[in-house]
């Protein structure tokens, strides 16, 4: 995703990866999420890092929604005007994203 560098607001804070590296933070957004039909304003914290992941969505996002996570069966559920939704992982995707990852950096770079 393209961003404009005047919608990120400048917050220069130290983010840790999950390797242990420590990466300098460009900023802020707000953007709008939607997902299993609720819209949702939610903050989103800029690195200039190429890894596998596209977003995290971290602690505050899963309280806003609602979420009840289950890292056992790789979903998320939550409660919609239509009832419960359940979005799962896509295990082979997220497999396949790490192989490509761990190719392009090395074995000992991850």
């Amino acid at each position: 995703m393209e961003l404009i560098d005047i919608e990120i607001k400048l917050s220069r804070q130290a983010m840790i990866g999950f390797n242990g590296s420590s990466e300098k933070s460009l900023g802020t957004i707000h953007l709008l999420t939607y997902v299993g039909g609720i819209m949702l304003d939610t903050k989103f914290t800029v690195i200039e890092f190429l890894d596998m992941y596209n977003i995290i969505l971290g602690t505050p996002w899963i309280h806003a929604m609602k979420v009840v996570p289950s890292t056992y069966h790789q979903c998320i559920k939550f409660l919609t005007a239509e009832g419960i939704t359940t979005i799962h992982g896509r295990q082979k995707a997220a497999r396949m994203c790490h192989i490509h990852e761990s190719l392009f950096r090395g074995p000992n770079r991850l």
